[in-house]
């Protein structure tokens, strides 16, 4: 039999074609997906759509597919079946190898469907014979039916293609044509390309969505002729270039139009009064004006989603002229203004997304009149007041967020009646009050709470149980809640939990054991607690999901554990953890995609990471942070096997040795090594790592001249290499680090000039105004915690921010003149040259410098005056001008003069005269001494005696540090410190000479 060939090279895993037995089943007719004619009993229809797939795919949730295709090579045996109508494959894994292009042999054939069913290859003349066809369906393309979001989507891997469309044009009794998917970049290329479309005069449904159709125009006048068009559907068509016309109005049956994800479609909305379903998401360039679209009814509107489109304006009155709208969403339109109370007049309407807006003012109460709606998201927003208790009377609610608003008062207590109520979140807000666990969880039946970041306290009774049917909790997130206490033992008893946040209260206690072997959960945040004890041995996550574990910030002691098998984000930071980094762990490590252990109590060496007999588990290494440690020994060369490694931190430990050249085989972008012991040159390996972005070497025992490439890095962000051994000039190339924000060559020998050119720096020549951490401890990136000293005190910096910037050349050798082109770099913060050898005069440009806050030119040989320039800095928050050769007045200026009222900043300065300094300038006025005499007498006596004992105390001191110093040394014969030892003794000998010369 045809059937039974056919069905011989299948698989059947669901064992869905059981009854195709002739033992068990004689009729073939009752056979599974098998029809027959009631007259003849002949085979007329043939459905083996694999609906469970289908539904898979159709999903908006991430649902894991279902083995239940068949799989195999279609064999020409189903020709056999002569009087075959309908015929459906979607869906399932085949080969139509055999058969594709004999499909013209079913005369009869009224229904095909062979979409996701692999129907590859091109599409030329396979059914343009088919003239009998009523509906086709050849799609690889599908979308979930989701308003909240354009995904998720499924495209099959095995595309089709078609050139032309010119063989559609025979199939005149087509009333459905489904093409989503199909590959029509070529066919859209040419003129007229959809002219064989409006040969389908009977066309009801066509979808054309994800076809790469790249068209100029809209092809509306292909369309003229499809009066009977009902649904277009073109969605994720980002090349059609053009905008929507308004004689689009002349497809009067049109009932759906599908334009989704567009991203080049421009115009307006015309007026479709026939309209049922209008769906234009994320289509920015499409102007939706709704006080202009709602002027006329839409009496058949349903459904309208227009997120992410241009509104720029306020919901109008108007919008109760689609009197019978069920579902309207419209997050991230630019929505201004408040929330009109003609909203609520939509009394249908079930699904309500204004999210991501800008909508102003209160929640209107009148929204209660609303009484079918089940879903309402006002997140993101400028809302403010209290949550209307009025809501509790839309009883259908499931699903309510405010998160993100100005929120005030207290969540009403009423809440607890909304017994459908499943997802609630009104975090990062200012609700404040009480709010009871227990009592949300006895009467509400929860998936998902989110409370975070709000000034609420949230209360725990840790010996009331919820009823046995309500422990369906997906998601609790209650960070910042003012929870104190111990974890409850009870939260193991959610047994579907997926989501655990508990992060920045004052939980204390041991972590409840069994969290660690929860099976379904895959993110647990417990960071910034007062948090104690030890850690399983092992943390046994299921093994089959990736997890996030974060317990940063708190005083867990003990061993490592060993982390799961695969870990999305792993951090651990921050607390007492003792010995050593096992290979166990680094195996753990090297298949996690974020692992942070740094400011723990580690030590021993690290082991080697990303070996290649490490079991890759789909995820590979993009972070890792073992910075602020005890650990020891040299930098392993396997972190060269770590081929997605972007940000290494290894600071602030105590390892050797040289820096591996390995590490240029990653993708490294952000590299810090500052202080170790690590020695050598500049690693030359570093100028194939063409992204870095950050590179801290500083506080380690680098010699050698820092050379020129390092101007090619033109994505540099920071660069410290202080404190260590360089020699040589400062790199002319830095003038050619467009994004640099710090750069510290402080503490080193180099010598020779500034570069001239180091106004060049694109960066800091402006300053921006956002306070946006760009390394904040997040995903990619870990704190930074770099050393720099920042108005004259050493800082530790943890997240650099786009007004952060800063350059440190002191304590080098550095000559010459400071150049003038520095007074670009206007929004540079903080600036510091001294204990250089510069000449010549302070430029007349660093007035231009409107964003400094510190500038410390002390310890060189400036000449001339300050100028008077400097004064219009209102920014400036520290001077320091110290030991120099500066003449002339200071500055009268009332913010200048508030930078040192001591006069420590002017220290040194033998021939700067006037206020704070009591040194008199030609031409000053001489202050009668007879009314001020006595006074000034007592004063000069005090100032004597004090000065007499500082000079005894400082000769005492300075013979004794200065012999000791000299000793210690000789010592170590360490030339480094020979040349600080000196300096010292300079800088301290000329104090005392300044101070008796003002006496």
């Amino acid at each position: 039999m045809a059937l039974l060939s056919f069905r011989a090279p299948l698989t059947d895993p669901a064992d869905r074609l059981s009854s195709w037995q002739v033992d068990r089943h004689q009729n073939c007719c009752e056979w599974y997906g098998i029809q027959c004619s009631t007259d003849s009993l002949h085979i007329i229809s043939m459905d083996l759509r694999n609906v469970d797939l289908e539904i898979t795919k159709r999903s908006s949730l991430y649902l894991a597919p279902t083995n239940t295709s068949l799989t195999g090579t279609i064999s020409p045996s189903l020709f056999k079946l002569t009087r075959l109508q309908y015929l459906d494959l979607s869906f399932n894994t085949l080969d139509y190898s055999q058969i594709q292009y004999q499909l013209s042999n079913f005369k009869n054939l009224v229904h095909l469907d062979v979409s996701f069913s692999q129907f590859s290859d091109s599409v030329t003349t396979q059914f343009s014979n088919l003239s009998s066809l009523r509906y086709l369906d050849i799609s690889s393309f599908v979308q979930a039916s989701d308003p909240a979001s354009t995904g998720p989507y499924s495209v099959s891997e095995y595309p089709l293609t078609s050139p032309s469309i010119n063989w559609v044009r025979n199939l005149v009794n087509l009333r459905v044509l489904k093409m989503s998917g199909v590959d029509l970049y070529d066919a859209s290329m040419t003129r007229n390309w959809a002219e064989p479309i409006s040969y389908l005069g009977d066309l009801r449904e066509l979808h054309l969505s994800y076809c790469h159709i790249s068209s100029p125009g809209f092809p509306i006048r292909e369309f003229f002729n499809l009066s009977r068009l009902s649904i277009l559907k073109m969605s994720f068509n980002n090349d059609i270039n053009s905008s929507i016309t308004a004689q689009i109005a002349n497809l009067n049956s049109l009932s759906v139009l599908e334009l989704a994800e567009c991203y080049n479609l421009q115009g307006s909305i015309p007026y479709l009064p026939q309209l049922k379903k209008l769906d234009v998401r994320g289509t920015p360039n499409l102007n939706v004006n709704l006080s202009s679209m709602f002027k006329r009814k839409w009496p058949k509107l349903q459904t309208l989603w227009i997120s992410s489109t241009s509104v720029n304006g306020p919901i109008p009155q108007t919008i109760s002229n689609a009197p019978i709208l069920f579902s309207f969403s419209a997050s991230g339109c630019s929505i201004k203004g408040s929330l009109t109370t003609t909203i609520s007049a939509l009394s249908n309407l079930e699904y309500l997304d204004l999210s991501s807006n800008g909508i102003t003012g209160y929640i209107p109460p009148a929204v209660s009149s609303m009484k079918r709606l089940h879903y309402l998201s006002l997140f993101r927003n400028s809302l403010q007041g209290p949550i209307p208790s009025s809501i509790c009377k839309i009883t259908l609610l499931q699903h309510l967020s405010l998160y993100g608003n100005n929120l005030t008062g207290t969540i009403p207590s009423c809440f607890t009646e909304l017994i459908k109520l499943s997802h609630l979140d009104v975090s990062d807000n200012s609700v404040g009050g009480v709010v009871s666990l227990n009592s949300l969880m006895n009467k509400l039946n929860l998936t998902k709470l989110n409370l975070n970041n709000n000034s609420l306290t949230v209360e725990i009774n840790h010996h009331q149980p919820f009823p046995s049917g309500h422990y369906h909790l997906e998601s609790l997130e209650l960070q910042s809640c003012n929870i104190s206490g111990n974890i409850p033992a009870f939260i193991c008893e959610f047994k579907n939990l997926d989501k655990l946040d508990l992060s920045s209260n004052n939980l204390t206690g041991a972590i409840p054991s069994c969290l660690f072997k929860h099976q379904t959960l895959s993110h647990l945040d417990l960071s910034e607690n007062n948090l104690q004890g030890t850690l399983p041995r092992v943390l046994h996550f299921n093994d089959n999901t990736f997890i996030y574990v974060k317990l940063a910030s708190n005083f867990l002691q003990g061993s490592l554990p060993v982390p799961s098998e695969k870990n999305m984000y792993f951090d651990l930071s921050e607390n007492q953890f003792t010995g050593r980094i096992s290979v166990q762990h680094a195996e753990r490590l090297s298949n996690s995609r974020y692992a942070s252990l740094s400011g723990n109590q580690l030590s021993g060496s690290i082991p080697p990471l990303c070996s290649n007999k490490f079991a890759q588990t789909g995820l590979s290494l993009q972070t890792l942070d073992l910075s602020n440690n005890s650990l020891t020994g040299s930098i392993p060369s396997s972190f060269g096997n770590c081929s997605s490694l972007v940000f290494l931190h290894l600071g602030m430990n105590n390892l050797t040795g040289e820096v591996p050249y390995e590490l240029q085989h990653t993708r490294i972008k952000y590299l810090l090594l500052h202080n170790n012991l690590l020695e050598g040159t500049f690693p030359n390996f570093i100028r194939k790592l063409e992204t870095l972005e950050v590179l801290t070497l500083g506080n380690n025992n680098f010699q050698g001249s820092i050379p020129t490439f390092v101007g090619s890095f033109r994505n540099l962000k920071i660069f410290s290499l202080r404190s260590n051994a360089f020699n040589g000039s400062v790199p002319r190339g830095i003038s050619y680090f467009n994004k640099l924000q710090i750069l510290d060559l402080s503490s080193n020998y180099l010598s020779g000039s500034i570069p001239s050119k180091i106004g060049n720096i694109t960066k800091l020549t402006s300053r921006p105004n956002d306070t946006y951490a760009f390394w904040s401890g997040g995903w990619a990136v870990t704190d930074l915690q770099l050393q720099m000293v920042i108005k004259g005190v050493s800082h530790y910096i943890r997240r650099l921010h786009g007004f952060s910037s800063g350059i440190d050349l002191s304590s080098n050798n550095l000559e010459g003149n400071i150049p003038e082109d520095i007074g670009l770099l206007q929004g540079l913060s903080m600036l510091n040259l001294s204990n250089n050898h510069l000449t010549g005069k302070i430029p007349n440009s660093v007035g231009n410098m409107t964003g400094l806050e510190s500038l410390d030119l002390s310890f060189n040989s400036l000449s001339g005056e300050i100028p008077s320039e400097l004064v219009s800095v209102s920014n400036l928050g520290r001077l320091n001008l110290s030991y120099n050769n500066l003449s002339g007045r200071i500055p009268e200026d009332a913010h200048f003069q508030t930078l040192s009222t001591d006069g420590s900043a002017y220290l040194g300065n033998k021939f700067l005269c006037g206020v704070p300094t009591e040194r008199l300038c030609e031409g000053d006025l001489i202050v009668p001494t007879s009314s001020i005499n006595n006074a000034y007498m007592q004063e000069e006596d005090k100032d004597s005696a004090r000065e007499k004992g500082l000079l005894y105390g400082a000769v005492t001191l300075g013979v004794g540090v200065g012999f000791g110093g000299l000793f210690l040394v000789l010592l170590c014969g360490k030339e480094k410190w020979w040349s600080g030892y000196w300096r010292v003794v300079d800088t301290t000998a000329e104090r005392i000479t300044d101070g008796i010369w003002k006496k």
